[in-house]
């Protein structure tokens, strides 16, 4: 077996609650990471708008990562690109394949 495919359990603190998970080990430092993210989110929504709840600052957060995920889904979304080159090489192929046939008449 592959020791990167082995999983094991790892404890995250999120808004100041552990949270058991069993991962992959090759995924770690992701997971990290994106706790340290949401940390980071949390805090930032808990000292800009202090007087909310707790549920209200992980809706936030929740909503700022979902909307992140969004933009980068669209930044990347090459389909509009991929449609334009297809028609574009359809063109392309259309005049090649009238000046062999121009070609082919002068003989």
């Amino acid at each position: 077996m592959n020791t990167m495919d082995e999983t094991f359990e790892i404890k995250l603190l999120i808004g100041g609650i552990y949270y058991p998970l069993t991962i992959k080990r090759q995924d770690e430092v992701m997971y990290r990471e994106a706790a340290r993210r949401i940390n980071s989110l949390l805090n930032r929504y808990r000292d800009h708008f202090p007087q909310l709840s707790d549920e209200k600052y992980y809706v936030m957060a929740s909503l700022h990562i979902a909307m992140t995920n969004l933009m980068w889904e669209n930044f990347n979304d090459t389909l509009p690109f991929k449609e334009r080159i297809e028609e574009l090489t359809k063109q392309i192929d259309n005049v090649l394949a009238n000046e062999d046939v121009t070609e082919s008449g002068q003989d």
